[in-house]
């Protein structure tokens, strides 16, 4: 009889010691750690999502930038983090995915060393020339890449980057000689691209539309299977006759491994709210040309899991220049 009440004491006390075990979250403010310098769309995204959440939990959602290797720093960071949901990552497929697999020790797995909470949205880039360039439309391009083998140059925000790796797509499709010249962040490339540095690059289509506006940049094409709202009159490569440069960006909110599952739940759940109720943020997303994805963890971590095989056969293929 007195292990009966010993037990059943147990069991009604078991909720309440689960919630001192499993305090409120969060308790204090949050980094949102972005892996890219200020001004690009991950940092964007970071900071109109963190000023949502810091209003539906009730503490700060910090944006910090911490820059550098592709996004392989900021990654890192998060990684070694405390796994309690009050250091989190939004990142990019660039940093996420593709950096990793083009170093000989990766300092991290996407699937094994962080949990997915969702993906946020997606783009497609736009593939845009100098000005200067002889060339209206995609198929120009490809004949003066020929007629001058090693000639052409485009610029990427980093080795291992969706920009590098888009125009690595490019290249071997079009069986063209492009060389490749890295820099560092957004605003140096385009920069390089306005000076004639460099004759084409790919960049986001929320950075090339006011640039394409303002006759600084031409614009030939977008990757992916479908036009962008924000450059609709552009086609596609693949309307262009050059199918198979698929390169679509994608931002995420990632938290360590480890982080308890009911945080995880909780971040995602009010993440995907904001994203299909909100509409300052639709409004962030539509003008920015980012397509509001929203997807849980689960149907996330399987996106990661079967882009990371595609790029890594890429890879793999030793036809990617990975100077």
């Amino acid at each position: 009889m007195r292990l009966a009440r010993t037990l059943c004491g147990w069991v009604l006390a078991t909720p309440c010691a689960l919630a001192l075990a499993h305090p409120a979250y969060p308790e204090r403010p949050v980094a949102l750690v972005s892996p890219f310098p200020a001004g690009g769309a991950t940092d964007l995204v970071a900071r109109v999502l963190g000023q949502k959440l810091s209003t539906a939990l009730g503490q700060p959602f910090i944006v910090e930038n911490r820059a550098g290797a592709t996004g392989l720093i900021g990654e890192s960071y998060v990684m070694r983090a405390r796994p309690d949901g009050h250091t989190l990552l939004i990142a990019s497929n660039s940093s996420h995915v593709l950096a990793p697999l083009l170093q000989p020790s990766p300092p991290y797995d996407p699937l094994r060393d962080f949990a997915p909470i969702a993906m946020l949205g997606s783009y497609p880039l736009a593939l845009k020339v100098n000005p200067k360039v002889r060339a209206s439309n995609v198929a120009e391009l490809i004949a003066l890449a020929k007629q001058q083998p090693g000639k052409l140059n485009f610029g990427s925000v980093g080795v291992g980057s969706i920009t590098h790796l888009a125009g690595e797509q490019f290249r071997l499709k079009t069986g063209t000689e492009i060389a490749h010249i890295p820099y560092k962040g957004t605003s140096a490339l385009a920069t390089a691209l306005m000076s004639g540095e460099i004759e084409m690059q790919f960049d986001s289509v929320g950075s090339t539309k006011p640039l394409a506006d303002a006759g600084r940049v031409r614009v030939l094409a977008v990757t992916g299977d479908k036009r962008s709202p924000l450059l609709s009159n552009v086609p596609t490569l693949a309307e262009q006759g050059v199918p198979g440069v698929d390169a679509i960006v994608w931002i995420g909110a990632f938290a360590p491994r480890g982080t308890p599952a009911p945080v995880i739940s909780r971040l995602s759940q009010e993440i995907r709210r904001i994203l299909n109720s909100d509409a300052d943020v639709r409004r962030v997303f539509t003008d920015n040309g980012l397509d509001i994805v929203g997807s849980d963890p689960q149907a996330f971590s399987a996106r990661i899991r079967q882009e990371q095989a595609g790029w890594k056969s890429m890879i793999a293929s030793g036809k990617v220049q990975l100077q």
